[in-house]
């Protein structure tokens, strides 16, 4: 059997050239002549529609009015309709003498998504999980008062202010309802699974603008008189309900990527069906789904813009009521403005979100 071994040493090589700018661009637009046309034709829209939005945007906006008065025409954005409306897109009707607590609600969020970002890799997620709970309960009782503050109503609220309360209420109980029906579902009672079943399968069968105006209008039939519970509060129910199912959903796959062999293992050391839970399977199962809970986040706040059809003052309900208003009635492009303007602060909120869950998974 000849051999194969190489008795004389290789001759040492260069280190491979670094690819230059232009070749990674020929490589990524241009690698075969057919992807090469496409490639030029959708640089070509994008710099065709991309400086008409920057010539309608910037270049020909208006900037300064407080009436429809200050956008003649539809030529260019009517900024001067978002910066004269301030106040109601970003906290609605809240009293001006109470704006402090509205400031102070912003700025708690803002520190709690600076603390978020800058948390270590090694924190543990249960001190995350707990602070993020009692995020929207510290709030709500901010915001509405009582006691040494002035009471201030949900219907007083309205705006991004609104919007953000909504999305973190919501998220904070669906998620925990949601876990509790995943398990559920595996559980080894026949009545509580199919009990679980039945409330995920009938959720995710009906549209979510049905819930809110189930919540609306016939919620109010089968409470008692006088009970207190205000539009605001109806609606927060059938989306925390409504997503706890999707949430569910993802919980229940989390927790089948999770083999049999970790149950058993934690059994041979002596930990009960609790401790297993707790310590060795929703830790990995928490990890598998953190991309699909954060798309269920985003869903989160995109549906939370359903809640002016139902009367409730949210952003977009705030941008609408404003082009209504006599002062800006008039040409199209101011609601068009808003609309874009809108369009911008989701998709601003959205991609940070996204960002974060692939730092997350980076972590992993």
């Amino acid at each position: 059997m000849a051999s194969t071994v190489q008795e004389a040493p290789i001759a040492p090589r260069p280190a491979p050239a670094g690819q230059s700018l232009r070749s990674r661009w020929k490589r990524t637009w241009f690698p075969t002549p057919e992807l090469g046309v496409l490639s030029a034709l959708l640089l070509a829209a994008l710099v065709y529609f991309g400086w008409r939005f920057v010539q309608w945007a910037l270049l020909r906006a208006h900037w300064i009015g407080s009436s429809s008065e200050a956008c003649p025409g539809d030529d260019g954005a009517c900024w001067a309709f978002i910066i004269a409306r301030w106040k109601p897109w970003l906290v609605g009707n809240y009293p001006s003498a109470e704006l402090w607590r509205a400031w102070a609600a912003f700025a708690i969020f803002i520190a709690f998504c600076t603390w978020l970002a800058r948390r270590p890799a090694a924190d543990g997620s249960a001190r995350f999980l707990w602070s993020f709970l009692a995020l929207p309960v510290l709030l709500f009782v901010l915001l509405l008062g009582g006691g040494p503050l002035a009471p201030v109503p949900p219907t007083q609220w309205g705006g991004l202010l609104l919007t953000l309360v909504a999305t973190l209420a919501t998220f904070a109980t669906a998620l925990p309802l949601g876990l509790l029906l995943a398990l559920g579902r595996r559980s080894r009672l026949p009545v509580l699974r199919l009990l679980c079943a039945a409330f995920v399968e009938g959720m995710r069968s009906v549209p979510l603008l049905a819930l809110l105006f189930i919540a609306a209008t016939l919620l109010p039939l089968f409470l008692p008189p006088g009970s207190g519970v205000d539009l605001f509060s109806r609606a927060l129910i059938a989306f925390a309900l409504f997503n706890a199912a999707m949430a569910a959903e993802v919980f229940r796959g989390g927790l089948q990527t999770v083999g049999h062999g970790q149950w058993e293992a934690a059994t041979t050391v002596g930990l009960g069906h609790f401790a297993t839970l707790r310590l060795v399977i929703l830790p990995q199962a928490m990890a598998a789904v953190v991309p699909a809970l954060v798309n269920i986040m985003i869903a989160v706040i995109k549906e939370t813009t359903l809640l002016s059809v139902v009367g409730v003052n949210d952003l977009l309900g705030a941008v609408e009521n404003g082009a209504k208003s006599p002062e800006w009635t008039g040409e199209a492009n101011i609601l068009t403005s808003g609309q874009v303007f809108l369009a911008l602060v989701y998709l601003a909120i959205c991609w940070s979100l996204s960002r974060y869950s692939r730092r997350l998974e980076a972590r992993r």
